[in-house]
């Protein structure tokens, strides 16, 4: 006798849908600013990296002094050397420049491998035949605070320790000299291949009328004068010699 078969399940079928509908797809979600920001990025980040391989190397020849030059040196072209820095920076002078200092006076002490610049140097005659250079040396309390250098202007005062007795006869407070130009003095920092150098604040070279020049030696021999610093535009009654 036949064994039966038991019947199979259908699968239910789906259920109808609306004419012209579409079953939803898969979503994709799409950020078009975030992958436009990711590009600039990319490009920023090459391009910097572009600027600092381009800057290490754009590094020039510059005039250094080979030696320690005094003020008032006559300068030959063995007193200057050459140096590769970068570009930017402190006022330069190309090493091309050499021939245009030969010749010329140091207006400064000038410290061996010290990066030079042109105000450091004058042409011509450093001294006046009317003038004079003298030298001070100033306490704490005869100069300003911030140190002064070579190239700017001052007045100086007599001074005495008791309010009264002077050198020179003339009362404490009296202007010993109405305006004269410092064309050397300590303290100023100037740059270097190995970096700063600084010397000492209390000593200036003042160039003064040669009249006067007795009373100032006097006054800065008794430790009787006072410095104050002038505005840059103060024009001293003697002066250096300028291109």
């Amino acid at each position: 006798m036949p064994t039966a078969v038991p019947a199979m399940p259908r699968a239910p079928k789906p259920a109808p849908t609306a004419p012209g509908a579409r079953l939803p797809g898969p979503v994709r979600e799409r950020r078009p600013a975030l992958i436009a920001f990711g590009l600039v990025l990319v490009v920023g980040g090459a391009l910097g990296s572009a600027l600092v391989v381009h800057r290490s190397g754009d590094r020039v020849d510059v005039l250094v002094a080979r030696h320690d030059i005094a003020p008032g040196d006559l300068l030959t072209a063995d007193d200057l050397g050459t140096a590769r820095v970068a570009a930017e920076g402190a006022a330069t002078v190309p090493a091309s420049a050499l021939g245009n200092f030969v010749g010329t006076y140091a207006t400064t002490r000038i410290p061996a491998d010290t990066l030079v610049n042109r105000t450091m140097f004058l042409a011509g005659d450093t001294v006046p035949a009317e003038a004079a250079v003298v030298g001070v040396v100033l306490g704490p309390e005869q100069r300003p605070t911030t140190p002064l250098t070579s190239g700017d202007v001052v007045r100086a005062y007599l001074v005495s320790a008791d309010g009264a007795t002077t050198v020179t006869g003339q009362p404490a407070g009296t202007v010993l000299l109405g305006a004269a130009r410092v064309v050397a003095a300590g303290g100023a920092s100037t740059g270097t291949v190995t970096g700063p150098v600084t010397s000492d604040s209390g000593t200036v070279s003042l160039l003064v009328p040669a009249d006067d020049a007795a009373g100032v030696v006097a006054a800065a021999a008794a430790g009787q004068i006072a410095l104050v610093r002038l505005a840059d535009a103060t024009t001293p009654p003697v002066d250096l010699v300028r291109e």
